[in-house]
């Protein structure tokens, strides 16, 4: 099995929780088990035990949730693929493993489900206030928009959005063109204009961008070029 590198690597910082989280050469945003096992996972030789009992539709409980308290609540909340553990590299040696970023509200809502039932001690209740707090940033936030934003992912997310827009915009026999030139040419557009370089900016001006891109690109190509390309152009363009 092909073990996949990480493009971004960030934290989530949500209170006083620092939750290490990645995105995987391949797009998959990641949570390290080691950060759910720290915020929301109980310790403990009874719960090794646990992790490995086949009581589950799940072969091998991962250690956030093996917890008896946890048990009634498990089947009803995950699936089996919910968590299958993800090994993956930072540097090419070292493997790590972590969890689809999906599954973090589900660990929340195990918590919470165990709460309200009373099956948790008292000594697991401030793990539940923390599945609290979580799950009502992740309400406001989705946990994908937060995961490219702690690595940084969310401007290369962008760029690739706008690459769609553009496409939409310009033929595709003129877009193999217009990657020749950078996205500065685009936002140093925007800047004089005093627009915002973003998706939303983008979609409210779609046909100066693409006026713009023919006269100060294409027009400016050696005599025939231009011509030769427009040819075989959509004439809704």
């Amino acid at each position: 099995m092909k073990i996949l590198k990480t493009d971004y690597r960030g934290e989530l910082i949500i209170g006083d929780m620092k939750i290490s989280c990645a995105v995987l050469e391949d797009g998959t945003r990641i949570i390290s088990e080691n950060s759910i096992v720290k915020y929301l996972g109980s310790v403990g030789g009874k719960n090794y035990k646990l992790r490995a009992k086949e009581n589950h539709n799940i072969d091998f409980l991962p250690l956030f949730i093996a917890s008896k308290a946890l048990q009634p609540f498990i089947d009803g909340v995950f699936s089996k693929e919910d968590l299958l553990p993800i090994v993956y590299t930072t540097d090419g040696k070292n493997k790590h493993q972590g969890y689809d970023a999906t599954i973090l509200p589900k660990v929340c809502e195990v918590w919470l489900k165990a709460r309200e039932e009373k099956t948790l001690q008292v000594s697991q209740l401030p793990k539940a206030l923390k599945a609290e707090i979580l799950m009502r940033s992740l309400a406001k936030i989705g946990i994908t928009a937060l995961v490219d934003e702690a690595t940084g992912y969310q401007y290369d997310r962008e760029k690739y959005e706008l690459q769609k827009i553009f496409k939409a915009y310009i033929s595709e026999e003129l877009l193999p063109w217009q990657k020749m030139f950078p996205d500065i040419f685009y936002k140093e557009l925007f800047r004089l204009n005093g627009w915002d370089f973003n998706v939303n900016g983008i979609k409210k001006r779609p046909g100066v961008i693409g006026t713009w891109t023919k006269k100060l690109i294409y027009e400016e190509l050696p005599p025939g070029v231009l011509e030769e390309l427009e040819k075989n152009t959509p004439k809704s363009l």
